[in-house]
């Protein structure tokens, strides 16, 4: 099974990611834009993005049973949110690679701010966003909320189990 997790910059995904693709025997497929956008000498452009979304699709398209520390409809949006537009092509991979479902991570842990990250203000907007955007896919998910890790993985854990 593909369980993708969204959600705003410093929400916990990627140390959900490991821990639920570890408890879940899968593969964790890392968030490729943090060391993309980190390896650059100068601000990212829309071509970046777009070799972003590429290898995400990529790396979608080459595991079937793994967790992703976020996913096409996350590009999406930055898509949207950054140049007011998404390539069509990019929308043609979302439905092509589906998941089988989604962990939409709310911004109730606290902001850490790191050099890759660039909107401490509007999280509770792209929660809201997000969730919208996950909804209109009628693919299963749930919210995962609160500060404990503990709650968190388990959380995510009885969703996976609801979709076996």
């Amino acid at each position: 099974m593909r369980i993708a997790l969204i959600g705003p910059e410093s929400c916990g995904k990627s140390t959900l990611a490991v821990a639920l693709a570890e408890r879940l025997h899968v593969s964790c497929v890392d968030e490729y834009a943090r060391d993309y956008v980190a390896r650059l000498t100068r601000p990212y452009g829309f071509r970046d993005v777009c070799a972003i979304a590429h290898q995400q699709i990529r790396q979608i398209a080459a595991h079937d049973h793994a967790v992703f520390d976020t996913e096409l409809i996350l590009t999406e949006v930055w898509f949207r949110r950054k140049w007011g537009r998404c390539p069509q092509w990019l929308k043609s991979a979302q439905q092509a690679y589906p998941m089988d479902g989604y962990l939409v991570l709310a911004p109730s842990l606290p902001w850490v701010a790191d050099p890759t990250r660039e909107n401490p203000d509007c999280r509770e907007e792209l929660f809201r966003v997000y969730l919208t955007r996950v909804r209109q896919t009628g693919i299963a998910y749930t919210v995962i909320s609160g500060t404990d890790a503990a709650e968190r993985l388990n959380q995510a854990m009885a969703f996976c189990r609801g979709l076996s």
